[in-house]
């Protein structure tokens, strides 16, 4: 387990070293290229950029328009934009439950787990 942990770090630490080179909406790296860079797969990469947002609190912004990919975020426009595309996809996915909620509730006749009422 400890051995895992200081991989893990190794590759968090490797992340943020590509990641210096990539400041700025202008200048993001996709996934594909950094999973190429660190040799590990995609899925893995874009897990451990989310662990580094969430918990460690790193400034990092997908783009979901060209130029497309990942980079660290310069200025408080570029943390709005990427707030704005967050906040969007949410709406987007919680309408997309609850019309799927609402589909299963007229099919199946009986109310699903509570948890998952919107």
């Amino acid at each position: 387990m400890e051995g895992e942990i200081g991989m893990k770090d190794g590759i968090v630490f490797k992340i943020l070293k590509v990641l210096q080179s990539h400041k700025g909406k202008n200048r993001p790296i996709t996934a594909r290229k950094l999973s190429a860079k660190l040799r590990l797969p995609e899925r893995q990469v874009r897990s451990l950029i989310s662990e580094l947002v969430t918990k460690e609190k790193i400034l990092i912004a997908s783009s979901v328009q060209k130029p497309f990919g990942f980079y660290l975020i310069t200025d408080i426009d570029e943390l709005k934009e990427c707030l704005g595309q967050y906040y969007s996809r949410l709406k987007n996915l919680k309408e997309r439950a609850q019309s799927l909620y609402k589909a299963g509730l007229k099919r199946f006749s009986r109310e699903i787990q509570h948890e998952f009422k919107f």
